[in-house]
């Protein structure tokens, strides 16, 4: 498969003023303003094939999103390059544009008090899309999210699952070989995140276009990403498959203790960092009580489980326990929170 997307020492920096407190400091940023310089990339470099499904992520303020401006052309790189379809995107010459989409799960793209039809019509104008490639398009799209019935109702009227369908209805009519989705699923309740994640699945497949998918949520990154990303502070620290990010031989030792212990202390105790260590909060039980016993579990390898209980069994009392495989959600969030993962 040919490259599609080819990002190179790509740095981008933004500068802020710095304001200080009361009128002197308000004259001051007129007059003699100071400004502060923020590093969001910081030599970011990778390449993805035609018809990859590519998994972004990273903490709040990891750079997703400035990178993904960068490879849609909305802001250049402050050095480094990127070539997009084999194209400067920030040239964003009008071929350029006819064949990528970004879509922002926070943003709204369409005309709120239009029907969604009458925006379609509108994009399928800016397009050129010919009357019948458009009708057979528009068919397809809103069969495959089910949004047929609400073709005439006004996008503010729509619940938010209803408008995501539609914004991706949108950005998928003149058929764009390069898809940026910037959290599409977020504020979705499970059943309409499913549905959309579906959609997005048989699209890729179906038509081999390239996706880059950023998500807090990752049962979107393990249900549709063969390849991930993972962005920290500016830099790329993984590129690879889900699976790999999970260690072979790793487990998760789920423990429920009489006592109320800190992380601190149980990591005291076993010898685990303390970032490998997750104290949830109580479920609530049918009648909507939660109670007082906490379920703990340990990221740790399965042969070192027997040492990790008996550790425990010398400090506390044990109510029961049970090892299961990490989950990745588990094993992202230690890697956001400790700088040595």
């Amino acid at each position: 498969m040919s490259t599609i997307i080819e990002v190179k020492d790509i740095r981008r920096a933004f500068r802020s003023p710095k304001k200080e407190e009361g009128m002197k400091g308000t004259m001051k940023l007129l007059f003699k303003p100071e400004f502060s310089e923020h590093e969001a990339l910081k030599g970011v470099n990778f390449k993805i094939e035609q018809g990859s499904f590519v998994g972004l992520i990273g903490a709040n303020g990891a750079g997703k999103t400035t990178l993904l401006k960068i490879l849609s052309g909305l802001i250049p790189p402050t050095s480094g390059s990127a070539r997009v379809l084999g194209i400067d995107p920030f040239d964003r010459p009008m071929n350029f544009r006819h064949q990528i989409s970004l879509v922002m799960g926070q943003k709204a793209q369409l005309w709120w008090d239009l029907p969604a039809v009458d925006a379609f019509d509108l994009l399928k104008a800016i397009y050129e899309i010919p009357e019948k490639t458009y009708r057979e398009r528009l068919n397809t799209l809103t069969e495959l999210l089910d949004v047929t019935k609400h073709l005439n109702t006004q996008i503010r009227r729509l619940s938010l699952g209803e408008r995501m369908k539609m914004e991706l209805i949108g950005a998928l009519l003149h058929w764009p070989k390069v898809i940026f989705l910037d959290e599409p699923t977020i504020g979705l309740d499970v059943l309409a995140a499913a549905k959309l994640r579906e959609f997005l699945r048989v699209f890729n497949q179906r038509e081999k276009v390239t996706i880059i998918l950023t998500s807090h949520n990752m049962d979107d990154i393990e249900r549709l990403c063969s390849r991930v990303l993972i962005l920290r502070n500016g830099e790329m620290i993984f590129d690879g498959q889900p699976s790999k990010l999970i260690q072979q031989g790793a487990c998760r030792l789920r423990v429920r203790l009489k006592e109320e212990i800190p992380a601190a202390k149980l990591s005291q105790w076993t010898g685990l960092a303390e970032s490998a260590i997750e104290i949830a909060e109580p479920e609530a039980d049918d009648e909507g009580d939660a109670g007082d016993i906490k379920t703990i579990y340990f990221e740790t390898k399965q042969e070192a489980v027997v040492t990790v209980l008996q550790a425990l069994m010398k400090n506390c009392s044990i109510i029961d326990m049970g090892v299961e495989e990490p989950s990745l959600e588990s094993v992202i969030q230690r890697i956001y929170s400790d700088p040595k993962a």
